[in-house]
C-alpha cells in the first residue's frame, strides 16, 4: 500500500483545499482542517450513518475518505481475500461494486494481478479510482464476465442487500464496517442466501450450517488485523482520538457458487475475543461443530501450545489434544496450537 500513499495525499490535498507539503505527512496548516473533514465522514458513517449513501463521496468528504478510509479498506479487503478457504484465481477479472475511489479494486489487482472494473454511481468518485490507477470505470452494471467480485462497506447503502448479493458475479467478496448492527445483518444475509442452495461459504465460515452467533442478540462475527499505517494517518488518529492506528476491524463474508471441501478436523476460526480473565485466556472459536469457547489457564502455557497467546479475531488455528468441558474447550499443557 505504501507505494500508493504520495498520489492519495495528493488526491485528498486538492479535494480538501490544503496547501501541500511531504508525500507522507500533513504539515501544521493542514492537519486541522483535515481532521475536521476526518471527524465529519466518521460521525456520519460510524455514529448516526446519515453518510452512509452514494450522495456524500463528492468534495471535502471525498477527500476525507481518501485519507481516512481509502487506506483502511485496502488492507480489509486485502486480508478477507486471504481468509478464504478455496483458493482465488491469480490474474481473475475483478468488479468492485460500489467501488467509490477504488480502494478495494487497487488492493484486489496488488494482492492477485488481473484487471480491475470499479463501478459506482458517483462519478467523482471514479475519477478519483481513475487518479490512483485503476484503467476502467463504470456508472453502470458492465456486461462482462468477472471472476471476483468485491463489495466494500455497500449493503448498507442499498435498498435490498440479498437481491443485490444474488445479481453479482463470479467469487464474491464483501467487507462490512465491525458494527454490531452491520455484521448481524450481514450474518443474516449469508444464512438467506446460503438456504437458498445457490450460494455457499468460503469465509471466515467454516460451516455450511446456519450461523451459531445468530442464537444471541449480544454476538456477532469480526476479524481483525494489525497495520503499520502512512505517517499522516497516525497524525490523523492522534489529533481526533479515532483509533484505527494500530489495529482495523471489520466484518467479511466470501461467497461462492463453488462447495468448497469439508473443513479438516481440528481447524477453527477464531471469531471473537474477550477481555483479559484474571488467570485465564478466552477465545471464542467456530466450526462445524459450533461456536464455542476455548479456554487455557495461565498455569497450562506451554510451548506446544504457545500459539495460542497470539491468536486474534479471524485467524485459523488447529486445536488438537482439548478436553471438552461444561464451559467449552479447554486447551491444556499438552494441547497443540497452530496458528494458520
Amino acid at each position: 500500500m505504501q507505494r500508493h500513499i504520495p498520489k492519495l495525499l495528493e488526491r485528498a490535498r486538492a479535494l480538501l483545499r490544503l496547501p501541500g507539503g511531504p508525500a507522507d505527512e500533513l504539515t501544521k496548516a493542514e492537519l486541522r482542517p483535515a481532521a475536521r473533514a476526518v471527524e465529519k465522514l466518521h460521525q456520519g458513517l460510524v455514529g448516526d450513518r446519515a453518510l452512509a449513501k452514494p450522495q456524500t463521496y463528492r468534495g471535502e468528504l471525498l477527500g476525507a475518505y481518501l485519507l481516512w478510509w481509502w487506506p483502511q479498506t485496502y488492507m480489509k479487503v486485502q486480508a478477507a481475500l486471504r481468509m478464504a478457504v478455496l483458493p482465488i484465481a491469480r490474474a481473475p477479472r475483478i468488479l468492485d461494486v460500489g467501488s467509490g475511489p477504488g480502494p478495494a479494486a487497487i488492493a484486489a489487482v496488488d494482492l492477485l494481478g488481473g484487471e480491475a472494473t470499479c463501478f459506482d454511481l458517483s462519478e467523482d468518485a471514479l475519477a478519483e479510482a481513475r487518479a490512483l490507477g485503476v484503467p476502467e470505470t463504470a456508472r453502470e452494471m458492465p456486461a462482462k464476465e468477472f471472476d471476483l467480485t468485491l463489495a466494500a462497506n455497500v449493503l448498507s447503502e442499498v435498498p435490498d442487500a440479498i437481491d443485490f448479493v444474488r445479481k453479482l458475479p463470479g467469487i464474491i467478496v464483501i467487507v462490512e464496517p465491525a458494527l454490531k448492527e452491520t455484521s448481524r445483518a450481514l450474518l443474516r444475509l449469508r444464512d438467506q442466501i446460503l438456504a437458498e442452495g445457490t450460494h455457499h461459504a468460503l469465509a471466515p465460515c467454516l460451516t455450511q450450517k446456519p450461523c451459531p452467533a445468530l442464537a444471541s442478540a449480544k454476538d456477532w462475527c469480526t476479524a481483525a488485523l494489525r497495520w503499520t499505517p502512512p505517517r499522516y494517518f497516525r497524525q490523523l488518529a492522534d489529533a481526533t482520538g479515532l483509533k484505527a492506528d494500530e489495529m482495523i476491524s471489520f466484518s467479511p463474508l466470501i461467497l461462492s457458487r463453488e462447495m468448497p471441501a469439508a473443513p479438516e478436523k481440528d481447524l477453527w476460526r477464531v471469531v471473537g475475543v474477550p477481555p483479559p480473565e484474571k488467570g485465564k485466556k478466552r477465545l471464542w472459536v467456530c466450526s462445524d461443530e459450533g461456536r464455542v469457547p476455548a479456554v487455557r489457564l495461565d498455569k497450562h502455557a506451554s510451548p506446544e501450545n504457545a500459539a495460542f497467546d497470539e491468536l486474534d479475531r479471524g485467524d485459523l488455528v488447529r486445536l488438537e489434544g482439548l478436553e471438552r468441558r461444561g464451559d467449552g474447550l479447554r486447551v491444556g499443557k499438552q494441547s497443540h496450537v497452530d496458528r494458520g
